[in-house]
């Protein structure tokens, strides 16, 4: 059978779910606050400052970062409509109104604020549980975006041993909401206003209503700081720190070992102890009261490949932590602090958020909170229909869902767009496996 191809009247699209985008989106309150600063360089045209941030911020959604990907949707009234856009920007209105807006400094505050009022809209974060309880985990890491080959203000060499950029980032509970971040230059330490920052984290926190105590940080050994440690003890925060080693003998860690710890050998040649000290005081505090230190000992006397070694081979890895819970429980809840390396994955690849559109580091900066806000709306969107049991159409055996999978299901899903007595209707396909759960998200958030 010959098949030809013809283009009609209709309004087809193919990005129905940025209705349930702009639904989120649109509900935020505190993004409208934008729109009556008054910006000296800003000139305000037909489009609020709150359309353009939406705009961009829907295109991250989708999986664009680049100005030049607004230019598809100029025409579009699907696209317009469910961002309630009087007009959808064009490229350089676009990057000439972000580069003014990244100068005023209460526009950061504006966005983060709207990130707090989004996070209200979930019902559990995912805890981790222990013997004294369950804690919601705050897990706070650098991860470095790749923009090597640029001149971009900003990029340097990083830990990775590349140039580009060294975020922090801070996601709150087991699912893996972005709670905070924060763009730095690709040189700047790990360390470098990182008080703040985790003071800045729990103050969200306690603005999102959730009790401090039943929060647990995970840091890395980057965050080895004597005053860290002192202001999460202050705030009553549950912590699972991983300590600098700095020049401390691995011998006599391996001797305190072997007296106190419990042994288990996985293999031949290669003995792990596992146990808790409690006599080891902060860096540079020599008087201050000592914290609880989980130790992890691996002695290597043959290695993987079955070789016997002259000199045995150790290996030590020691925690900071408040928990009252046995080594091997509090070393699996530092381990599970891993999985944010999947978080910082799906923001650089499913939301291509690795090479960053403007060269001004400032404007850089206000594209990263805007694309937190479009991480946390995907985030919601694929949590709140894994509850949908009833309805979805197969059944998942996870707790989260990667966001590539939830652009996929439920944001790329093709729709008809008609109006009719001053009504809009967004209608799909009659064997559409998604409509359901997609008709009852529309109602939640739109």
């Amino acid at each position: 059978m010959k098949v030809k191809v013809q283009q009609g009247n209709e309004e087809i699209n193919s990005i129905g779910g940025i209705s349930l985008i702009g639904g989120l989106f649109n509900s935020l309150k505190n993004l409208k606050k934008v729109d009556f600063m008054r910006m000296a360089k800003v000139k305000t045209g037909k489009i609020k400052h709150s359309g353009i941030l939406k705009t961009i911020a829907g295109l991250f959604a989708l999986g664009k970062n680049d100005y030049a990907d607004v230019t598809p949707f100029h025409d579009d009234a699907f696209f317009r409509d469910c961002l309630r856009l009087p007009a959808v920007p064009s490229e350089e209105t676009l990057r000439q109104r972000l580069d003014e807006l990244a100068q005023t400094q209460e526009v950061l505050p504006v966005i983060r604020f709207s990130n707090v009022e989004m996070l209200k809209k979930v019902s559990y974060f995912g805890t981790e549980k222990t013997i004294s309880g369950e804690y919601t985990p705050l897990d706070i890491d650098v991860s470095p975006l790749d923009n090597s080959g640029s001149n971009k203000e900003g990029v340097s060499w990083t830990y990775k041993n590349h140039d580009g950029y060294a975020p922090i980032f801070a996601y709150l509970g087991a699912h893996g909401y972005m709670l905070n971040c924060e763009l730095r230059p690709g040189s700047q330490h790990s360390n470098k206003n990182a008080l703040e920052f985790i003071v800045s984290c729990l103050d969200m926190i306690e603005e999102l209503g959730i009790n401090l105590k039943t929060i647990l940080v995970r840091l890395d050994s980057a965050h080895d700081c004597t005053e860290i440690i002192e202001k999460l003890m202050e705030r009553g925060v549950a912590f699972i720190i991983k300590r600098n080693l700095r020049k401390e003998s691995l011998e006599q860690w391996l001797s305190l070992a072997r007296r106190v710890g419990e042994a288990e050998k996985p293999r031949e040649g290669k003995t792990v102890f596992t146990g808790e000290a409690s006599h080891i005081p902060l860096a540079g505090r020599e008087d201050s009261v000592p914290i609880f230190t989980t130790f992890e000992v691996s002695e290597r006397t043959i290695d993987k490949h079955g070789q016997k070694l002259l000199i045995p081979d150790i290996e030590v890895n020691t925690f900071w932590t408040t928990l009252p819970d046995e080594a091997r429980k509090v070393i699996g809840l530092y381990h599970s602090h891993g999985t944010s390396e999947q978080y910082h994955s799906e923001l650089k690849s499913d939301l291509s958020f690795e090479r960053l559109a403007s060269g001004k580091f400032a404007t850089n900066a206000l594209l990263l909170l805007l694309a937190m806000l479009a991480f946390n709306a995907l985030r919601l969107l694929g949590q709140s229909a894994l509850k949908m049991k009833d309805v979805l159409p197969r059944k998942f055996n996870v707790q989260r869902r990667r966001l590539r999978s939830v652009m996929q299901d439920l944001v790329y899903i093709a729709c008809k767009r008609t109006r009719h007595s001053g009504v809009i209707f967004f209608k799909f396909g009659k064997h559409c496996p998604w409509f359901e759960v997609f008709r009852q998200l529309h109602i939640k958030f739109c």
